[in-house]
């Protein structure tokens, strides 16, 4: 569903018509777009999940679980039951004071899914999700409203990847270096920079004032 780099998503529609005429498995790679599917105020983005055998999302992506935190969501539950019915018998042995392989909480990623389900009780993952996407949208709102910078992927829903205007090729690395030696560390990819807010404590004012920063270096080196 899009790409990782700008968090796009897309329509499979088309892709899971071709997919169920020729029997083929369908997978939704959603690593972080997916996390829509926990707010209700996005879930529509979604809509074309329902098509697929099995979807992927990376919780410890987007949603501010700790590494490593993966879902993997399957239509038919009793294949992914078939499938891990192979036991790997230097993991597990009778239990002994040395061995707790069957009492241990990491033997088959159990604690993966406790840490989901506790982070939802604390933090509401539906609140979460919601959050990071609207907070996307008004930074969108921002590099639109500046006509120093430019939105350059409309249609990303988790990650603001914008430009300058004025940018000259090869500038954006150069930018990114001496911000990041003043304490400032701003992705950039290809021609673009990208921020991606999953930290509640970067609001509106911290956004600017981060776009200011860019400007300020820009403006040094167009003087040189």
């Amino acid at each position: 569903m899009g790409t990782t780099s700008e968090g796009i998503m897309e329509s499979v529609d088309k892709f899971s018509k071709v997919m169920k005429k020729y029997n083929i498995w369908h997978h939704i790679d959603a690593c972080v777009s997916g996390i829509a599917l926990f707010s209700t105020k996005y879930r529509y983005l979604t809509s074309s999940f329902k098509h697929a055998n099995s979807i992927t999302i990376d919780c410890h992506k987007c949603l501010n679980l700790n590494q490593q935190c993966s879902v993997l969501l399957i239509q038919e539950g009793d294949l992914l039951s078939d499938c891990s019915r192979v036991t790997a018998p230097y993991l597990f042995h009778k239990d002994s004071e040395y061995d707790v392989a069957n009492r241990s909480f990491q033997c088959g990623r159990r604690a993966d899914g406790f840490k989901l389900w506790f982070c939802d009780q604390l933090d509401d993952l539906d609140a979460q999700a919601t959050l990071i996407y609207d907070r996307n949208a008004r930074f969108k709102k921002i590099i639109a409203d500046d006509p120093r910078f430019e939105n350059v992927e409309k249609d990303s829903m988790t990650h603001c990847c914008f430009k300058l205007v004025s940018a000259q090729e090869g500038e954006n690395h150069e930018i990114m270096n001496i911000l990041l030696k003043e304490g400032i560390y701003i992705e950039y990819h290809r021609d673009y920079f990208k921020a991606v807010a999953v930290n509640n404590d970067i609001d509106e004012d911290s956004f600017k004032s981060i776009i200011e920063r860019i400007f300020a270096v820009h403006e040094r080196l167009s003087q040189k």
